[in-house]
């Protein structure tokens, strides 16, 4: 835009995401739920939205709600505890684990924090039929989805927050299953692939229809050095099924941007990304890629978002750290966009809060 002075938040985090000017550099939110709550607490604020917009975080996200009546039927508990599950009812077992929509099995920490993965429907089978998929009818719909955004549509990017099919294939089989699968088991592996990509894209077309500005998808493919996943087998299974989502979405609306997260050191397939079309990338973790060599590298091709070091920087570092790390991610920008400044992943409840808030301070979207 010619001023670039007056940017409102959605112009401003759509212009960093397309690699243009802007006015301050763009920011985004990502905690545990706990952490905003206590946010909340200390800014002495009234409720989330509130610390996003002390905070001046530019987007806002929104998950893509399912129905399926035979579960809502059988789930019998609401999980407690502080876990980002916890809320939610599910069907729970005399063990105390308990089974989501999906057929996924987890059980929480003793603290009540955290959960631990224990079975999927498909752990000790390669038969598709093995679990009764529901009907695309229990996603929800665009009404609705429309609705939730209506408060937020002009002012903030909205993200519909989607699940990557990789993620799901490997809740349902088992992490160590599904690798297998990925390269003696092709065919199941790409069944599964497409059969969870179904699902997901139908979630992603109706967020579009809804007037989301950008569909993003979770779930990782690497770990703190490497990939997760051979990369052979990634480039032959899940790549063609991420393109093809990609494609879908695109011709739906050609202006929505495409976001992927995941975590740890997946430099080997960054250029694959940028080909099918991804626009965002999260979080460029630093402690497994260098985030000046990456924007060096791919600057003019993808945004970068998040970077902030949660492992280290914001959980052990002091104010001074805070601020040289995001000033770092300034000065690699210098208001040219291509930068999105954000924690790498939602910081746990042993970080300091001040350091939190640091983040946006130094950037300069605190709101005073």
């Amino acid at each position: 835009m010619s001023d670039n002075q007056s940017m409102t938040s959605k112009e401003r985090f759509l212009a960093a995401a397309r690699l243009e000017p802007t006015d301050r550099v763009a920011v985004d939110y990502c905690t545990r739920n706990d952490v905003a709550d206590n946010l909340v607490k200390l800014l002495n604020l009234e409720d989330v939205e509130a610390l996003y917009q002390k905070l001046g975080i530019d987007s806002r996200r929104f998950f893509i709600g399912e129905h399926i009546p035979e579960f809502v039927e059988r789930a019998n508990k609401t999980l407690g505890g502080k876990s980002q599950r916890s809320g939610a009812k599910y069907i729970f077992y005399d063990d105390g684990s308990y089974e989501d929509a999906w057929g996924i099995v987890h059980r929480p920490s003793a603290d009540g924090k955290y959960d631990q993965w224990i079975s999927g429907p498909y752990a000790d089978s390669t038969d598709i039929e093995a679990f009764s998929w529901p009907s695309l009818d229990v996603i929800e719909s665009v009404e609705s989805i429309k609705a939730r955004f209506a408060p937020y549509i002009g002012k903030y990017a909205i993200i519909a927050t989607l699940n990557y099919p990789f993620k799901v294939c490997w809740q349902m089989r088992g992490l160590e299953n599904f690798l297998c699968d990925m390269l003696d088991e092709e065919e199941f592996a790409s069944a599964l692939l497409n059969k969870a990509a179904e699902y997901e894209l139908e979630k992603a077309l109706r967020a579009v229809r809804a007037g989301a500005d950008v569909i993003s998808f979770s779930g990782d493919i690497a770990m703190q050095d490497t990939m997760m996943v051979s990369v052979n087998a990634w480039r032959e299974l899940d790549k063609p099924v991420f393109k093809k989502m990609i494609k879908a979405i695109k011709e739906e609306n050609p202006d929505v941007l495409v976001y992927y997260h995941s975590d740890g050191n997946m430099e080997l397939v960054i250029p694959d990304l940028i080909e099918i079309g991804v626009d965002i990338l999260n979080p460029v973790q630093p402690e497994s890629m260098d985030v000046g060599d990456i924007y060096r590298k791919y600057a003019d091709k993808i945004c970068l978002h998040g970077t902030i070091s949660i492992q280290e920087t914001l959980p052990k570092g002091t104010l001074k750290d805070v601020q040289a790390e995001v000033l770092h991610r300034m000065a690699l920008c210098e208001g040219k966009g291509g930068m999105i400044i954000a924690p790498a992943n939602h910081v746990q409840n042993d970080t300091p809060l001040e350091n939190i808030i640091e983040i946006y301070k130094t950037a300069g979207s605190y709101q005073n």
